[in-house]
């Protein structure tokens, strides 16, 4: 089994945005059989029925050429896009995770975005509001024009990386030792932007897309984070 890992592209743009194309262009030429989203796939996404905003369509339509193609479709949500709705679970017929382990050719991967290694007070309050009930109905009440508009505002400037990736790097390596003692192989992780591995190799960051385009590929059981050459 071949799948391909990628996370933190924060689209929003419109059909002339580069780094969208790029994306679409990566997608419509990926040779795999699974491609898994491991979060912030757009920088604000909520999950409104029938309605996808305009500025994105040429990557909701990649995703279903890749449907089309065969391609499984499994996504982790991040924190820029955790309400993803019906255009993914019922057009795409992709699988929504929450963090988990995976098996692929008999190895354990554990995959998660990778903010649930964020243990800073703020954070975490921010992150229980906006997954709470009161946000979701706010959303619904907003519709989707404003809905959107309110998400953009507060995401604020897409191309900013997390701040501190040093600190973060260290808060992901040490949140995924209990998994790997677990018995997970390796831990996959997004959202701070920094691609690399742990000095074991077990710890894959995947990094962002319009700085690194990295992302994982899975060749039977074995993992390699590939950059553009």
């Amino acid at each position: 089994m071949r799948a391909a890992l990628i996370s933190d592209l924060h689209l929003e743009g419109g059909p002339n945005d580069p780094v969208q194309q790029a994306f679409v262009d990566w997608l419509d030429a990926l040779d795999v059989d699974a491609l898994y989203l491991l979060g912030d796939l757009f920088h604000g996404w909520w999950g409104y029925r029938d309605v996808v905003p305009a500025r994105l369509v040429a990557t909701c339509a990649a995703l279903e050429r890749a449907r089309q193609r065969g391609l499984a479709i499994h996504v982790v949500p991040g924190n820029h896009d955790f309400a993803l709705g019906p255009f993914f679970t019922e057009t795409l017929g992709a699988t929504i995770h929450p963090p988990g382990p995976h098996q692929f050719d008999g190895r354990t991967f554990f995959l998660a975005h990778g903010d649930e290694a964020d243990d800073s007070l703020g954070y975490r309050v921010t992150r229980r509001v906006l997954r709470g009930p009161a946000f979701a109905s706010l959303m619904r009440l907003l519709g989707p024009s404003l809905g959107w508009r309110l998400l953009h505002q507060m995401a604020g400037t897409s191309r900013a990386t997390p701040s501190d990736p040093d600190r973060l790097r260290a808060q992901q390596q040490a949140w995924s030792q209990p998994h790997l003692a677990a018995g997970a192989d390796y831990v996959v992780l997004g959202h701070i932007h920094a691609p690399g591995r742990s000095a074991d190799g077990r710890v894959i960051h995947l990094g962002g897309w319009e700085d690194d385009r990295t992302w994982c590929l899975v060749d039977q059981g074995e993992p390699r984070l590939i950059r553009p050459s």
